[in-house]
This record gives C-alpha cells, sequence and structure tokens, in this order.
C-alpha cells in the first residue's frame, strides 16, 4: 500500500510500490436519489472473478473495451495539489512521486486492471514449479532503456538483490515479497531468463513479486557502494534537481522537466517496446504534464475552465457543479463505485526514544493513545453519516476495515463503531475519564486531555472531515489542536521524527489482492505508521526501539499465514480474523469509504476507466501508452 496523497499509483507498478501515504483526493459524495445520472460502470472485477493469478482456476472478467489505432502527436494535461518528493522509485512512499514513476518504469509483469489477470510486460513468459516455489521468467527481446542500452536479465537480478533486499536502502518495497522474513532467491539463467525461488508457496508473488519494477543496472551499480561514512549514494539520487537525462527508464515516458512548484512534464520514451495493431510505436501522446496547484478546489476550477483533460471530483459538491455541463464542455463523468482506498485517523502508539533517552511521544499522551477503551470510545464518536451527508452528498460509505470493500477477502462482519456520543462518554469513564468542572476532560492523574491533529494541507475534503470530528470530540471535553500541514511534512513526521499526536491520511488498496497491505502490519515493515522507530525501518532507532503488544504480533502472523495458503476459503478466514482483531483493537479509526468518480474528456482516445487501474487520475491514466488526442 501507499500514502494516499494520493492517488493509487498505476496497477501495473502500484502492486509493487506497495503501500503508500496519500495527500490526494480520497473525499467526497452526492445525494443517493441523484446516483442514475453516474451509473456504476467499467467496474471490471466481481468477487467471482477477482481470484489472485497464483490461484487456480483463475477466470478473467470479460470486458468490451478494444483498443483504436490511434494518431500520434498532442499532450495531456493533468493536475495534483501535492508535488513529487523523488523521482526515485524505490525511494518513493506516496502517490504525488509515484502517480508520474508510474508513467516512467515498469516491471517483468502487471495486472490488466479490465481482466484482472496477471499479463507479461518486460516479460515474454513464465513458468510456475509443481511445488509452487519457483517462477521461471523469459523476458522479450530486444529491450532498450530509454537511454538505448538493453534491458537484460542482469537488471533484473540488480534490482531485486541489490535494490530491493539492500538493508541500507529505505524501501517500502521489500516487506511485501518477504515470507517468513526470507527473502526470494534470484538467479540470472540466461541473458534473458530469471529463477525466482520463494522460501515456502507465496500466494501473491506471481501478481506482486514478479511486478516489481525493474530498474538499470548500468545507471545505478556504482551507487549501491557506501562511501567512507557508510552511506550509499542510491539513497541521494533521483532528487528533485536531477538531470532528467540521469532518469533513465523503461516505461512509456520519461522526464523531459521538473519545475519546482509548477510542473512535471514527462515525454514519450521511443524506446518504449510497446506497438500498436499495425506495429507503430507507442506511446501516441508526445508530452505528459502534470501541473501543481494549490489545492483541490483549483484542480476543478482548471478543469472547467479546459486547462485539463481530466479531473478526479472530490464528491458531491463537484459532481452537482460539473454534470450539467458534460455535453457543452465535451467530458463523461464515470462512477466506478466505492473507491478501494481508506481514509482513517490513527493515534501515534510509537514508544521509541529520542537520542537523549527520552519518549518521543509525551508519555502522558501516550497512555492515553495506547489505551484501547480511549480509541474505541474516540471511534464512537466519528459521525460518518454526517460526512456522507454533507462532504460527500450521499456518495459514501461508511468503512470499517484496513481491506477494501470490494476485494474478495473483506470481512462485512467485524465490530462496527456506530456514531454513539453517549457511548463514547461512558466508555471515557470506564478508562479513567472524567469531566472536571470547566467541562475538560481529564486523564486518572488530573492531566487535561489535549492534542494535536493534522492532515494535509490543500484537501479541503479532509479538511471537513477534521472539522466534523474535532467539534464532537471536543463535546467529549477534549481540546484537539488541528492544523493541516504540507504532506511531505507530515509525511516525514510520520516515518522519520516520529513527533506526531493524531493523523488523518489515507492508504492506497487493492480490490483483487490485499497482499499489498502487508507492510501496514510487518514489525519493522516502513508502513506500520501508527507504531514506528524499528531498527529494520532506520537504524537510528537502535537501542532506543518502540515495543509491540501481542495482537500487533497476532495480526502480522496472520498475514503471512494468509500469503502462504492455496485454498482460497482457508484465506479468507485468515483475513477475516485478521480484520477482527484490527477492529478490536482500532489502531486505525475508519471514516468512509468515497465513491470513484472520474470526469475524462472525450476527445481523449482509447479512455476506458477502471477503478483496478488505480487510485485517483489512474483510474483514468492506467492505459496512457495507448491514448491518444482525437482530431
Amino acid at each position: 500500500m501507499q500514502l494516499l496523497s494520493k492517488t493509487k499509483t498505476l496497477l501495473m507498478t502500484a502492486l509493487t510500490l506497495s503501500l503508500m501515504l496519500s495527500g490526494c483526493p480520497s473525499e467526497e459524495g452526492k445525494d443517493t436519489k441523484n446516483t442514475s445520472s453516474s451509473p456504476v460502470a467499467n467496474k471490471s472485477t466481481s468477487n467471482s472473478s477477482a481470484t489472485p493469478a497464483s490461484n487456480a482456476p483463475f477466470v478473467a472478467t470479460k470486458v468490451d473495451y478494444k483498443p483504436v489505432v490511434g494518431k500520434a502527436g498532442g499532450k495531456r494535461t493533468i493536475t495534483s495539489f501535492s508535488p513529487p518528493k523523488t523521482f526515485n522509485a524505490y525511494l518513493a512512499a506516496e502517490t504525488s512521486s509515484n502517480d508520474i514513476l508510474g508513467q516512467m518504469y515498469v516491471g517483468l509483469v502487471y495486472t490488466d486492471p479490465l481482466t484482472t489477470e496477471v499479463k507479461p510486460e518486460l516479460a515474454e513468459s513464465w513458468s510456475v514449479s509443481p511445488d509452487k516455489k519457483t517462477y521461471t521468467v523469459k523476458m522479450k527481446k530486444g529491450l532498450l532503456w530509454s537511454d538505448g542500452k538493453p534491458i537484460t536479465a542482469d537488471d533484473v537480478l540488480f534490482t531485486y538483490n541489490d535494490i530491493i533486499n539492500n538493508p541500507d536502502i529505505p524501501t517500502n518495497s521489500r516487506d511485501g515479497l518477504l515470507v517468513e522474513g526470507k527473502f526470494p532467491k534470484v538467479e540470472k539463467v540466461d541473458d534473458l531468463t530469471i529463477k525466482f525461488t520463494t522460501a515456502k508457496p507465496f500466494v501473491p508473488f506471481e501478481r506482486s513479486g514478479l511486478a516489481s519494477i525493474i530498474v538499470p543496472k548500468h545507471i545505478l551499480a556504482s551507487l549501491i557502494k557506501k562511501d567512507a561514512s557508510g552511506k550509499i549514494g542510491f539513497n541521494q539520487w533521483g532528487g528533485l534537481s536531477s538531470d532528467p537525462k540521469s532518469l533513465v527508464c523503461n516505461g512509456p515516458f520519461k522526464l523531459k522537466e521538473y519545475i519546482p512548484g509548477q510542473r512535471v512534464i514527462l515525454e514519450k520514451n521511443d524506446k518504449y517496446w510497446r506497438k500498436n495493431a499495425v506495429g507503430a510505436s507507442l506511446p501516441y501522446i508526445l508530452e505528459y504534464i502534470t501541473e501543481i496547484v494549490k489545492d483541490q478546489e483549483v484542480e476543478m476550477i482548471k478543469f472547467k475552465a479546459k486547462e485539463t483533460d481530466s479531473y478526479f471530483l472530490r464528491g458531491g459538491q463537484d459532481f452537482e457543479v460539473l454534470k450539467p455541463d458534460e455535453a457543452k464542455q465535451n467530458f463523461k463523468i464515470t462512477n466506478l463505485g466505492p473507491d478501494d482506498g481508506t481514509l482513517f485517523i490513527m493515534f501515534n502508539l510509537s514508544t521509541a526514544k529520542n537520542d537523549k533517552g527520552k519518549q518521543i511521544v509525551e508519555p502522558v499522551k501516550s497512555a492515553w493513545f495506547k489505551n484501547v477503551k480511549f480509541r474505541q470510545a474516540l471511534a464512537h464518536a466519528i459521525d460518518k453519516d454526517t460526512m456522507i451527508k454533507s462532504i460527500y452528498r450521499g456518495l459514501a460509505s461508511p468503512q470499517i476495515s484496513d481491506i477494501s470493500q470490494q476485494n474478495p477477502f473483506y470481512n462485512p462482519n467485524i465490530t462496527k463503531y456506530d456514531y454513539d456520543m453517549k457511548k463514547a462518554a461512558d466508555m471515557l469513564t470506564e478508562a479513567g475519564f472524567k469531566k472536571g468542572a470547566d467541562g475538560n476532560l481529564m486523564d486518572s492523574k488530573g492531566n487535561k486531555v489535549e492534542f494535536s491533529l493534522v492532515t494535509n494541507s490543500g484537501n479541503t475534503t479532509r479538511d471537513a472531515a477534521c472539522s466534523i470530528i474535532r467539534a464532537d470530540w471536543e463535546k467529549l471535553g477534549i481540546k484537539v489542536n488541528y492544523k493541516p500541514v504540507q504532506f511531505n511534512s507530515m509525511v516525514q513526521q510520520i516515518d522519520e521524527t516520529l513527533d506526531w499526536d493524531a493523523v488523518m491520511i489515507g492508504l492506497t488498496g487493492s480490490s483483487v489482492e490485499p497482499h499489498g497491505g502487508i507492510n501496514s502490519w510487518r514489525l519493522g515493515g516502513r508502513m506500520h505508521m501508527f507504531n514506528m522507530g524499528n531498527v529494520e525501518q532506520n537504524k537510528v532507532w537502535k537501542s532506543r526501539e518502540t515495543s509491540y503488544e501481542q495482537w500487533e504480533k497476532d495480526v502480522i502472523k496472520l498475514w503471512e499465514q494468509a500469503a502462504q495458503e492455496f485454498d482460497r476459503e482457508k484465506r479468507k478466514q485468515l483475513y477475516w480474523k485478521a480484520q477482527q482483531i484490527v477492529s478490536d483493537n482500532i489502531p486505525f479509526l475508519y471514516t468512509v469509504n468515497k465513491f470513484a468518480l472520474v470526469a475524462a474528456r472525450n476527445n481523449i482516445g482509447n479512455t476506458y476507466p477502471s477503478l483496478n487501474g488505480g487510485n485517483g487520475l489512474n483510474t483514468v491514466n492506467w492505459n496512457s501508452f495507448e491514448q491518444f488526442i482525437k482530431e
């Protein structure tokens, strides 16, 4: 999973880049009585067909989409209110970076968003051994990097062994490839053949393990060696001031120019392998531009002004404004149904210490946050119905689980925290809290309950959600100091400094395979956001690490067992049990699941929006390599 700034990275690379933080659209709605004018469309999977590729039998979903031959030329322009943080694909952990990198890099395989089949990208073919532990992959001949150098098995070997499995590189990608803590053995058979061997049979490996994006050995090999200070150059490579020519890639587009705070311009990679039906090189589009804007409101203004060609709606209020102009402005709004990401508030449960040996989270606050009754009480004080009606205009539903509602392994029967202010107050009393004469909530030691709540600035729907929640929590006597911050700064607080109290944030998800979310539950995973401070995440935590509760250990054990269970029903029960444990201990206080509404100009050829294409605008941009501008 990734932090949602965001959009969900293109599915052909998202399952590799995994869990990401997000500062992008993850909200809104519209009156349900009006949804008939925006029917659910292009939802390319159902629970019966979304079988992971490693499970047999796999039945692909049938769709009526067939790309037509287009004309080369033109450009596409979209917007983002969060700038990229890096151009290094294996250091990126947020969608604002990965949405761009997803256009620049590809892996051996990808998941077709329309059929959910695993299909070849850089691979020509692959086979799986009878014991389901060895995958032998044959690559296509004649593949080239954007600088004209050949793409070979050496690049694949380098990517997996020297980048992903490098303990000195803080990448999120390693967590999802571990089987009982062991990384797959990756071997070169010949220049175009690679063999992967997992420690045990591993259900998600074909779909997500083989999809890890491949990076160029000839560019990066010299950057993985430690310098005199013990640092490696790779961790500084791909900064925002990088020379575009140094960012050698293998996807449909390459970086042409980045103007900080203004725009990212990608241009056609003429070395990309795909051809159209008549043998012409793809992509058709010559430039792919992301304009960086102040906030979501500016995004909509630019779309209405025809300055951009697509827009991911915040929800119902945008639908009400845009729907009447569909025909006049030559665009179409598609309702893809409930989004597969999550939106929640989390409290900082870390007990890690700073370099002076002092706990980073104030001990008084830490005692509140780590009290499960405190978290459960506040979950009962989240008014999801009001959010759905006032923010999303009815186009959303209550969210209860870390696994997406549309995923076949979603458990609808777990503990739910209905809005009940009396119950919330009673639970706080049971936990030792009580209101003082001045109306302020006090803990059992007489400390006033006060903490900060942040979310990413520019996200108007999250801002509205935080306002609703803050108002109710203050009715309980809690002082909530709310302050939106720049998304990348918020990520840095969560990942590095750990100096935060409560955060509203979102994670990408999947309606096909849940395993991409495992790095939220690995104790040393880089996305175990609510309890960071493990030496596996950063060596600075050595001798001052955080502590873990038994339920955290139980959850990751179940997720690891599920990844090895090929019996579909047994696998489902493992995920169901894990979801119940998470719901009982509530590290994430879930809010609502918005409907994915996307608008795209009708002059973009070969568009077929799909929820499986990725988060946000990636629902439209997943097949940018074959899109074209109609005359």
